[in-house]
């Protein structure tokens, strides 16, 4: 029983964050502010303002934007007026303000994310956010069955979604207001983990919850008493979630209830407690209903049901990023005639492949990522320390990664104690990563990901067949560095063979980390997006007070696949492998048919291209190198320029891929393949104008059994898979529904 009558501040015992030097991280997972409740309602342990938790916390930037030094958003300070939807959309994507253009219309929980459950009309900190006659804020949301309405946030603290005709530009009455936001929060693909002892862990926000639960209903005292109280797991420290923590859960996607219920067993269709009471009510505390995620407020001693919470949403593990690449057929290999004199004719015979649909890593992965990966296996015991190298604890005599102890190339220290980022690279990639430790990572990410990990440790071989993480394929690596660009084929991979020096990190860039100060000059991951850099955010060791980058994205949103850090594939390297290359997903050849280097023996493959050294950085989309091939010094180079990125096979329920590239003049939903299919199809549709878009499935009776999509898209071409096997063998329908059209195609199950 707990006694205490005091506020709680949660801060836990390591928090390996708090000492990594971090520049301008072009993204981050969800670190959930507190609700701001600081006032006290009641002398029962476990409302609100009993845990301090990420006190919200902000920076006005003086040129009319406000960051949130909690999320890493940056928000408009002053909102840009009542509109409708569609001109808040327009207004979002037109404004330049603080000298940046990337501005969008905020999704409904990063707005929900800046409202302060401690002041009311406005809910917001307005010594931070503009006093306006705002009564609600639009979204990027929709309602899942009625695209009429758009989730919006309240000036009283609430959230749901509204008819859009409600606002007086619609010829309604009330004032809804755009507040645009930029930076981007990059979740992991996956959103939450069962941990087997009947609690889940949401890996966007750390927190872990309760997964069955109960069908008893509380008053909003009793609720708190039950929460606190709870013994579950081996863990006594369970709470009530503040109103901020509850409505994280909801997913506008799902509906009866809007809760996963495929983690979260035994949901009930009703109001769900929060411990924030309402400020200017205090009779009455915030909830939540679990049939669309609607919050609002109820009397505290009406019954309602509850979850309980327990943890503190600290930065989470700092995951890649995944961005989807639909599968395909592409013609690899050099189609310039480039011949590389220390392994020449590698890039050819031209021979077509396809690969299935996988994601990949939207950036290299980072000195932090591999850090973090670090301190989490030594705590499991599964690496060790000898000679200023990480191994494995098994014994196995590959190393994993080289320290900053013994060389000042690598950015990752240990203390005998912990590992850390000792020289300000938190976001630059990692190097001085050898391709075991890539792989152990990828396993290790697996395992924090609740997937089934690929890699064999001791045999080094990767199983194809498991869902978990694993570094791409050659074929893989070259189809996604394409972008889906081959009409030509390119040199590089953003596609128009502009070789413009500041478009990627290559020898003699002139960006701002090449400084006699520093030897090794990899630059932030994603660094060279055409936006103008300021020393004041990236604390970069040159002189220079700003730069100005020209995008080196290529067209499926990838950054640095061109320059900065070469990266591992999983292949070993065979010069003449594209003479007996198969058709169908190539995975490189077997070890004994590898290509045996000077030293005698045989390595991995790599691809991208470096800072260091080489024609343009080696950075050709084209370029296949063995990682023998590093410098001068080979066999013996430093590896302060090799890195590696991650991949996935797609084993998702529902997927979708943007082909943006193609001009579109109608509305088509084509006819999905393979038909009949087991268990997996294709359903792909164009759109020739931005439009609101539902695409779902019905079984023969019309019952709605999937949503694939239930939101704006842009102009062009989309591909969606469906995934039936959790359904039986029959006929199903998928509809295409916009505003103006309602398309359906009838599809074939045969298991």
């Amino acid at each position: 029983m707990k006694s205490f009558n005091f506020r709680t501040l949660l801060i836990p015992a390591v928090l390996l964050l708090s000492f990594i030097a971090l520049n301008n991280r072009s993204s981050a997972l969800y670190k959930l502010p507190d609700s701001g409740q600081i006032s006290n309602y009641t002398t029962t342990f476990g409302e609100d303002s009993d845990y301090l938790i990420n006190s919200p916390s902000y920076t006005n930037n003086g040129n009319g934007t406000v960051t949130d030094n909690i999320t890493g958003l940056m928000w408009q300070k002053a909102d840009g007026g009542e509109m409708t939807i569609e001109g808040a959309i327009i207004y979002c994507s037109n404004i330049n303000l603080g000298g940046y253009s990337d501005w969008r219309l905020p999704n409904c929980h990063e707005l929900f994310s800046i409202l302060n459950h401690d002041k009311v009309n406005p809910a917001t900190d307005t010594a931070y956010f503009a006093k306006t006659l705002a009564e609600y804020w639009w979204s990027t949301n929709r309602q899942i069955d009625d695209s009429t309405k758009v989730w919006v946030v309240n000036a009283g603290g609430g959230i749901g979604a509204h008819p859009k005709t409600e606002t007086i530009s619609a010829g309604g009455t009330k004032r809804f207001h755009v507040r645009a936001v930029r930076n981007t929060i990059n979740n992991p693909s996956v959103r939450f983990k069962d941990n087997g002892n009947g609690t889940i862990t949401d890996l966007v926000s750390g927190l872990i919850w309760q997964k069955l639960l109960g069908t008893t209903k509380y008053t909003w005292e009793q609720g708190l008493s039950y929460c606190e109280n709870l013994s579950l797991a081996g863990y006594s420290d369970w709470r009530m979630p503040n109103i901020k923590e509850l409505e994280s859960l909801n997913n506008e996607l799902l509906k009866n209830p809007s809760l996963d219920s495929s983690f979260f067993k035994n949901v009930q269709l009703s109001n769900y407690w929060s411990s924030t009471t309402t400020c200017n009510q205090t009779t009455k505390a915030w909830s939540m209903n679990s049939a669309y995620g609607l919050v609002s407020y109820d009397d505290k001693t009406v019954p309602n049901n509850v979850i309980s919470v327990r943890g503190v949403s600290l930065q989470p593990m700092d995951y890649p990023g995944l961005t989807l690449i639909k599968g395909g057929d592409f013609v690899m290999g050099d189609h310039q005639g480039f011949i590389d004199p220390q392994h020449p004719s590698d890039e050819i015979p031209l021979h077509t492949v396809h690969v299935d649909s996988f994601y990949i890593g939207t950036y290299e992965t980072t000195n932090l990522q591999f850090c973090e990966y670090l301190n989490s296996a030594k705590s499991q015991g599964l690496i060790r320390v000898q000679n200023n190298k990480v191994y494995a604890a098994s014994g196995d005599t590959n190393a994993y990664y080289f320290l900053n102890e013994l060389s000042p190339y690598y950015s990752i220290s240990w203390n005998g104690t912990l590992f850390s980022v000792v020289n300000s690279k938190g976001n630059h990639p990692t190097v001085g990563v050898m391709w075991y430790g890539a792989a152990a990572y990828c396993n290790w990410l697996s395992q924090q990901l609740g997937l089934s990990q690929c890699y064999n440790l001791t045999n080094w071989s990767c199983d194809f067949t498991k869902n978990g993480i694993r570094l791409p394929t050659e074929a893989e690596w070259e189809y996604a560095g394409r972008g889906g660009q081959y009409n030509p084929y390119c040199v590089f991979s953003w596609g128009n063979d502009s070789m413009t020096l500041s478009r990627a990190n290559w020898p003699s860039s002139g960006d701002p980390y090449e400084t006699s100060s520093d030897s090794v000059f990899t630059t932030p991951v994603g660094f060279y997006d055409g936006q103008l850099k300021l020393k004041s955010n990236y604390n970069w060791p040159g002189s220079a007070t700003s730069y100005q980058t020209t995008s080196g994205i290529n067209a499926y949103g990838l950054h640095d696949m061109s320059g900065n850090a070469w990266e591992f594939v999983n292949d070993w390297y065979q010069q003449a492998y594209y003479n007996v290359s198969p058709y169908r997903n190539p995975k490189g050849p077997v070890y004994d048919s590898a290509t045996v280097m000077p030293d005698g023996k045989k390595y991995r493959g790599m691809r991208g291209g470096n800072w260091y050294n080489g024609k343009w950085g080696h950075s050709r989309v084209a370029n296949r190198n063995p990682s023998y091939w590093r410098g001068p010094l080979d066999p013996n180079h430093p590896w302060y320029h090799i890195g590696f990125r991650v991949a996935r096979y797609v084993f998702s329920q529902s997927i979708g891929i943007n082909e943006g590239n193609e001009e579109v003049n109608d509305y088509k939903l084509f006819q999905n393949y393979p038909n009949p299919f087991n268990p997996s199809t294709t359903i792909s549709f164009t759109l020739p104008r931005r439009d609101y878009v539902s695409l779902k499935i019905y079984d023969i009776k019309g019952q709605e059994i999937s949503v694939l999509v239930n939101q704006n898209l842009n102009e062009g071409s989309y591909t969606y898979l469906w995934n039936a096997d959790n359904y039986s063998s029959g006929i199903y329908f998928c509809i295409l529904k916009t505003e103006s059209i309602n398309k359906n195609i009838k599809m074939i199950f045969i298991k």
